[in-house]
């Protein structure tokens, strides 16, 4: 086919992709769609045309078309079908266009640390799971047909090997052959290469490119012919636990490894929970105060779900009827389903009530008081390797906060102050914590609340001891000064918050955050957060009844009460664009969820009354909390009182970020400045 053809007086052909075993591939337009969507069109034309080989290509060709339609149905993570047809005797597939890199460019040879090769694993196998639980095999796993797609940043399974089986079949060619194997040398295990491929010939493939990601190097020069295996650990520094799934993946004998997509998942999710530091306790009092043992979480519970969730973690997911608040049917689909959505930019109007609101929100540092304090004694909150640590000053500052009517609009600017200390990281970075005074308040929903889930009741009274929280979501600079990494999907401004951490990592940055500062960090507990993100406040948001993208990042689409809609910026902003809340904090709602301490139960029946996490097990395996909401939910989800659970070792690409909070001892001498 040359550019220009039209096939089906619909799909024009616009130039040549590849040629290769199956057939020729072509970029295509649309012409019937809105805006003439690109797309891929897969042209196989069988070697022989007598009416025998027709009618085999044609049932294969029919049968591997369906299989391709469901799995694209299914996730986000394999190209969608839009159609199969044939065409005096050659069959034609029309397949989602993946705009991206590959994994091959995106390597570039480079090594990548553990880390990175980890979460490459991950989110390859977050499609292959969907393939494998259909009882499918993909065949040619390889980088070149791994692609990160631009407008979301996920890697997209492409070039499945049953279309090649297809023109195999139509060929006559007998599967027995070494030479005729469907696969790629080097990702290809020997059972693939004479012909007799299954799920576990996938999960070789994977190893391989697991390896590849950490020694730079393909897979098929790594060979030793004398061992009949590859050779590779001495080419890069890896973990022993790491080294031995990646080993088993790669075993010569199919029996030897893994069953499937999903029992690897699970062996590296049991892999990162052992490689992460223990889950600091909190003051006895974490203890359930009401009853003895809290219910068991009930099976119609919400849950904020990873692209592939491990067996031992599988759960149910509430459903409700779209309400137009946030929690729509679609917009719980796209939560628990992560049907991400592309990246957006912030408009002219946008920008300039950004502009004013930061100049009227931002805070003015008037010093008026200091107070000296210190770490509080070693605790159960504290880790071992906690140094003690010098007197510190606290600085009075005046903030600017808004309120809003039930319609969105700003209907008041009250100022207030607040005391904070600054931590000092090195390299001009520093970290703001804001002390939150001791206080009660009313933790949960009322029955009357629009969105409200059932997760929320019953309400208690909590009385909250002072604590200090940053006043800011943790940024990627100050990530990076503690971790050395930035696991971000968006970048490109040191001052956005770190995104797609995870409960583990943010455990890791908490005690690693101790050690360098001298203060004890952690995460903060369920009812600390809701306190703070509170402030004082019984209404859904801490702005009054409503929220509005002015004042808020989140998906505008989706408005609360009788405000309307607004503008949906489909990505994270940096931290204190918006007006700060009435304790001076900012992005408590949306923007990125935030971890908290405390293990996932599904009502408040024996929670805490006095602020404590409810850690009722103290093993990092089960859920947590998140809180918040994000960049990409509706306002219905980003209420004071709106939580969500999820797996602490999963990656939630986008969307989940931290807050630190720290526990210090205040001296009883004060003197102005």
């Amino acid at each position: 086919m040359n550019p220009g053809d039209l096939l089906r007086n619909r799909y024009r052909i616009e130039k040549a992709l590849a040629a290769g075993g199956f057939g020729e591939t072509y970029l295509a337009v649309d012409l019937d769609y809105p805006g003439q969507r690109q797309l891929v069109v897969k042209h196989l034309k069988p070697a022989h045309s007598d009416p025998k080989t027709l009618e085999i290509a044609r049932r294969l060709f029919e049968s591997e078309a369906k299989v391709l339609a469901e799995l694209g149905e299914t996730t986000d993570r394999l190209p969608a079908l839009y159609a199969y047809f044939e065409e005096q005797g050659e069959f034609y597939l029309v397949q989602e266009f993946i705009a991206g890199q590959t994994l091959t460019a995106e390597f570039g040879g480079q090594q990548l640390s553990e880390v990175q090769t980890i979460r490459v694993l991950q989110e390859i196998l977050a499609g292959l799971v969907v393939v494998h639980g259909k009882n499918k095999i993909h065949r040619d796993l390889k980088p070149d047909n791994i692609i990160r797609r631009a407008k979301d940043g996920k890697l997209v399974l492409i070039d499945f090997g049953a279309v090649k089986e297809v023109r195999q079949a139509t060929l006559g060619v007998k599967p027995l052959s070494a030479s005729i194997g469907i696969g790629t040398q080097g990702y290809m295990p020997t059972e693939q290469a004479i012909g007799f491929p299954r799920l576990a010939s996938d999960v070789y493939a994977v190893g391989a490119i697991g390896i590849q990601c950490l020694t730079g190097q393909a897979p098929h020069g790594l060979f030793d012919e004398s061992v009949l295996a590859l050779r590779w650990q001495h080419l890069c520094q890896v973990s022993a636990g790491l080294a031995e799934v990646l080993e088993k993946m790669v075993a010569q004998q199919p029996n030897e490894r893994y069953e499937n997509g999903l029992v690897v998942g699970e062996a590296i999710d049991r892999l990162l929970v052992s490689r992460q530091p223990q889950v600091p306790m909190m003051p006895s009092s974490a203890a359930p105060t009401q009853q003895s043992k809290p219910p068991t979480p009930a099976p119609t519970q919400k849950a904020y779900m990873p692209p592939v969730q491990p067996a031992a973690q599988t759960v149910k997911v509430k459903t409700q009827e779209p309400d137009g608040g946030g929690n729509s049917a679609n917009n719980r689909s796209r939560r628990n389903f992560l049907k991400w959505l592309g990246f957006g930019g912030v408009g002219i109007v946008g920008v300039l009530a950004l502009n004013q609101l930061g100049k009227n929100s931002s805070t003015s540092q008037v010093e008026t008081v200091t107070t000296t304090f210190s770490s509080s004694k070693p605790d159960t909150n504290s880790s071992p390797l906690v140094k003690s640590s010098s007197a510190s000053k606290l600085t009075k500052i005046q903030f600017t906060s808004v309120k809003l009517d039930s319609y969105g609009k700003i209907v008041d600017r009250p100022t207030g102050s607040l005391e904070i200390f600054t931590e000092d990281l090195g390299n001009a970075i520093s970290l703001t914590m804001v002390k939150i005074p001791a206080g009660k308040f009313t933790m949960g929903s009322p029955a009357s609340e629009k969105n409200r889930d059932q997760d929320e009741s019953p309400q208690h009274q909590v009385t909250v001891p002072e604590f200090f929280l940053g006043q800011m979501l943790v940024t990627q600079a100050q990530w990076q000064s503690i971790m050395g990494n930035n696991p971000s999907h968006f970048t490109g401004d040191s001052k956005l918050p770190v995104d797609s951490v995870t409960w583990l990592e943010a455990m890791d940055f908490c005690q690693k955050l101790s050690q360098k500062t001298g203060h004890t960090y952690r995460l903060p507990s369920e009812a600390e957060w809701e306190y703070a993100c509170r402030a004082g406040t019984t209404t859904p948001f801490a702005f009054g009844e409503t929220i509005t993208p002015v004042v808020v990042n989140y998906k505008g689409d989706f408005p609360y009460a009788s405000a309307a809609k607004g503008e949906y910026r489909q990505k994270t902003t940096i931290v204190g664009s918006f007006p700060a809340n009435p304790f001076g904090l900012h992005d408590m709602h949306g923007n990125l969820w935030e971890w908290c301490l405390d293990e996932w139960f599904n009502n408040y029946n024996g929670a805490p009354l006095d602020g404590s996490a409810l850690l009722k097990d103290n093993d990092s395996r089960q859920k947590r909390l998140l809180r918040g909401g994000s960049w990409r939910d509706g306002s219905g989800t980003c209420r004071s009182a709106n939580r969500l659970k999820g797996a602490t070792s999963f990656v939630y690409n986008y969307d989940v970020g931290l807050r630190v909070v720290s526990i210090l001892t205040s001296s009883t001498s004060r003197q102005s400045s």
